[in-house]
């Protein structure tokens, strides 16, 4: 299994990007320079920078190396690059953050230069002035930030519309009169007299000036860059406040910032701090500042299916191989993508080429892989967490199967696993058929039958039984298919005409004749099983599964069999339904629930007080629709539904019962008319 940290290692084929990030930060005539690596969550954007600061860090001064070489014959000379590190998102509970950040800064630089003590003693002096400022202003109260806004937007952005910042400095004025006479109030008598010449924006003049002065006097370092992250995880004013510190405080001569982020999160963030500001068409300002701030932009893709399936095989190389045949892999992986760098750069073959012997473990996973990798990469959008993550979930629950020595095959249990993670309903729908079948459900023969081209051929009986032979599956898990798998063909073929569905189907290995239900016991994190499903009998089970279809004609083709069962029966599959109902209310089984009420309306009242415990939020439009449809208008029970959906302000179904009811309402004066 694999730790869900940033790696030390390229396994994502990011070296291009890498590249371009070094490159920019090693041009002087860039700096000063701020540059956004943007990604999704989960991308690999910690990785990237990583990798990239411990490239930057390796670059040593030329003149320092031929001096300082070690006895070893290693390079030692001076780091041309001082890197730091900084995550705001740690310092938001119980610090400023612009202060925490030009200290972290400050700190590193007084680490790599003991010399400038004095001029390091003086920014720190500032720094603690500026935090008093922070509580000064936060003694004013809450109301008194806002009088601060203009000259922090003027000075992140000076070409910010004139108009806007004079609107906001009226808007803000009255404010900042109450809280500079609430300071002049708390401030001690002691402080007074050294402090009523000194002021934000001097404090802010004086740390830039002494800061830039600072860096220039780094002996042998090309420039000071910090690696900024976590900032989408941030609250928005801890991401203002991050850009704040570095345009107003730290972006002088010699520095660059290069900060990961989601561009979506931290434009509505910065949305969220400043509500009042707004661009003509109505939009807010986050898109504009964000431009401002950054001046280059490093995106990172998402991984295609060929990337998706190399980084998933380096993974379990990493975990299968010593180290040294490990770093020959991964070697091996960089050259097939620098000739092509959208092909698959590892796998059984590539494995092939570079060692020698190749463990069994490795190559069994290797194979299973390479069946799943297509579904897998497409259905995790190419997200390299997402992808770490479903398999430490696989793997882990493989081997809490070995401690109770359950005999599940690694390969079912993760394409199983893939319709879980990605596809519940279809999930829930296969996890029926097992159950209703006892193992072993016809329709996914019929489904695999028609997704791998072989139409509803009858005897895909033989199909079963080639996918399930002696030496592929455990004794206990084969199964031969049903000779009569047509039986209600139209179930399987539709499940199998899906695009998603027909996609994983083609997956190996195929589940034809296999009992899937012990593997159901490790993979039904999200399945919809109440208890009194459980208690269903075999034939009701069945026939709940039936009614369930998302096949019109086949689901209402079951229902006079919901009609035809005795009063105690009928109150057990009632029950079963409307719980499933609950459980998941945007699902068919509502549908099913109103449907079979117009039929048998001696279940009405059951139906309606079921739903009327579900949030009216949370019943799809065309859920009402049936409803008004289906349920007798004139039914008490009814009645108290509709109010309730009618009254309701959160949903859409208020407009659908008020129609339902104005047409009632014409057709019964109309017939009125004609008596």
């Amino acid at each position: 299994m694999w730790a869900d940290n940033e790696a030390d290692l390229d396994l994502l084929g990011f070296d291009f990007l890498v590249d371009g990030l070094v490159v920019a930060l090693t041009e002087p005539r860039l700096l000063p320079l701020t540059i956004g690596v943007l990604g999704d969550w989960g991308s690999g954007k910690s990785s990237l920078m990583r990798i990239a600061a411990q490239e930057l860090a390796s670059l040593r001064n030329e003149s320092d190396v031929d001096e300082h070489e070690s006895d070893d014959g290693q390079e030692s000379g001076t780091e041309q690059y001082l890197t730091i590190d900084f995550s705001p998102w740690q310092y938001e509970d119980h610090d400023d953050v612009k202060i925490a950040l030009m200290t972290a800064v400050l700190d590193a630089i007084a680490i790599r230069v003991p010399e400038a003590a004095e001029r390091i003693g003086r920014l720190r002096g500032i720094v603690a002035g500026l935090r008093r400022w922070g509580r000064r202003l936060g003694r004013a109260g809450a109301g008194a930030a806002p009088a601060v806004l203009p000259v922090l937007l003027q000075g992140t952005m000076p070409d910010l519309d004139a108009g806007t910042v004079e609107m906001l400095t009226a808007t803000t004025g009255a404010i900042a009169t109450v809280a500079q006479n609430a300071l002049s109030e708390s401030d001690p008598p002691a402080e007074s007299s050294t402090e009523k010449t000194s002021t934000p924006r001097g404090d802010v003049d004086a740390f830039r000036r002494e800061f830039g002065l600072l860096v220039q006097q780094i002996p042998d370092c090309e420039a000071v860059i910090v690696f900024i992250d976590d900032l989408d995880r941030c609250l928005p004013e801890t991401v203002v406040d991050t850009f704040e510190a570095i345009r107003l405080f730290l972006n002088t001569p010699k520095t660059a910032y290069v900060l990961a982020l989601n561009q979506n999160v931290v434009e509505s963030a910065i949305d969220s701090r400043y509500p009042e500001l707004k661009k003509p068409d109505g939009a807010g300002l986050g898109r504009d500042y964000l431009e401002k701030m950054l001046q280059l932009k490093i995106a990172i893709p998402p991984l295609a299916e060929p990337e998706a399936e190399t980084y998933v095989n380096l993974l379990f190389a990493e975990l299968h191989l010593p180290s040294e045949d490990f770093t020959r892999v991964l070697a091996k992986a960089s050259e097939v993508r620098r000739e092509n760098g959208l092909a698959v750069a590892f796998n059984i073959g590539i494995a092939g080429s570079v060692l020698d012997d190749i463990p069994s473990k490795l190559a069994a996973d290797l194979k299973w892989a390479a069946d799943i990798s297509p579904v897998l990469g497409s259905s995790l959008r190419g997200n390299p967490r997402q992808l770490k993550r479903f398999l430490n979930n696989l793997l882990l629950k493989h081997r809490s199967a070995a401690r109770r020595r359950a005999a599940l095959e690694l390969p079912v249990l993760a394409k199983l696993m893939v319709l879980e993670d990605q596809y519940n309903t279809d999930f829930q729908k296969l996890f029926d058929w097992e159950l209703a079948a006892g193992g072993a459900c016809p329709e996914i023969v019929e489904a695999e039958a028609r997704a791998r081209g072989h139409g509803s051929d009858p005897d895909s009986e033989e199909l079963a039984e080639e996918s399930s032979t002696e030496d592929e599956r455990p004794r206990q898990t084969r199964r031969r298919a049903p000779r009569e798998v047509a039986t209600e063909p139209a179930e399987g073929q539709t499940w199998a005409d899906k695009t998603q569905i027909a996609e994983w189907l083609r997956a190996d290995p195929p589940f034809g004749g296999t009992d899937l239900r012990p593997y159901f016991t490790y993979s039904r994190d999200k399945l919809s099983f109440g208890v009194s499903a459980s208690r269903l009998a075999p034939h009701l089970q069945r026939l709940l599964t039936d009614v369930l279809s998302d096949v019109e004609a086949n689901r209402r083709s079951h229902y006079p069999a919901v009609a035809a069962l005795d009063s105690a029966e009928r109150t057990q599959f009632v029950e079963a339904l409307l719980e499933r109902v609950q459980r998941d209310p945007a699902s068919i089984a509502l549908t099913t629930a109103f449907e079979l009420a117009e039929k048998n309306t001696d279940i009405v009242p059951a139906v309606c007080a079921a739903v009327q415990r579900i949030p009216p939020a949370a019943i799809p439009r065309g859920a009402g629709m049936a409803a008004v449809r289906r349920l007798p208008l004139d039914h008490n029970d009814v009645t108290a539904l509709l109010d309730r959906w009618e009254s309701s302000e959160s949903s859409g179904l208020s407009t659908v019962v008020q129609q339902a009811r104005q047409s009632a309402r014409r057709k019964g004066a109309k017939g009125g008319n004609v008596r």
